[in-house]
């Protein structure tokens, strides 16, 4: 790589890091016009853009970071992210499983819970109106996909019946109250 592409993506790097995405998605840009397959900034450019709640263009970059490294595991995650944050769980799923094979490491598999947890917490705590129907049934897609990368996750479990409490489903809302109960750690 030049060393005026780097000095770009450095920049990149930090604006993002500072919060200044617009700027950073300029910076990235710039590395991209020279190197259209530059997986790094494809991916660093899709972050920014999912920061400024933008996840259809987000998830154009991580499915290009895919097409030049398949074998890369983070951008078949950080699309499975948009593809939840478009609300297409199946999608995300299915990237999620790819993503996981690509690196099976639990570290890796344990990150990529907490990451949708988030997701599907955002989906319920924001917004200037109460969740819907409609978003109660997304969330509970989100927080299965969580619970099944992480089957010990009691956070993810304790949604679940949240969700289910809502959604009017009392036998669901005690399973995964139940679930949550068993999966607390000894001496809680």
């Amino acid at each position: 790589m030049s060393k005026l592409l780097f000095a770009a993506f450095t920049e990149g790097v930090s604006l993002s890091m500072s919060g200044q995405h617009e700027a950073a998605i300029v910076a990235f840009d710039k590395v991209l016009s020279v190197d259209p397959r530059h997986s790094p900034a494809l991916s660093a450019k899709g972050a920014s853009l999912l920061l400024l709640d933008r996840p259809q263009d987000a998830l154009a970059c991580f499915e290009r970071a895919i097409e030049v490294d398949p074998t890369a595991a983070d951008p078949h995650r950080d699309a499975a992210l948009c593809q939840l944050a478009l609300g297409e769980p199946e999608a995300a799923s299915t990237l999620m499983e790819r993503a996981i094979q690509l690196n099976p490491e639990p570290g890796f598999r344990e990150g990529a819970a907490v990451e949708v947890y988030e997701r599907g917490n955002a989906l319920l705590t924001q917004g200037s109106r109460r969740p819907d129907k409609a978003r109660y049934r997304q969330a509970r897609r989100t927080f299965e996909l969580a619970l099944e990368l992480s089957p010990a996750y009691v956070e993810a479990a304790k949604a679940l019946a949240e969700v289910w409490e809502h959604l009017g489903d009392t036998a669901q809302r005690d399973h995964y109250a139940q679930l949550a109960l068993r999966l607390r750690p000894m001496g809680s």
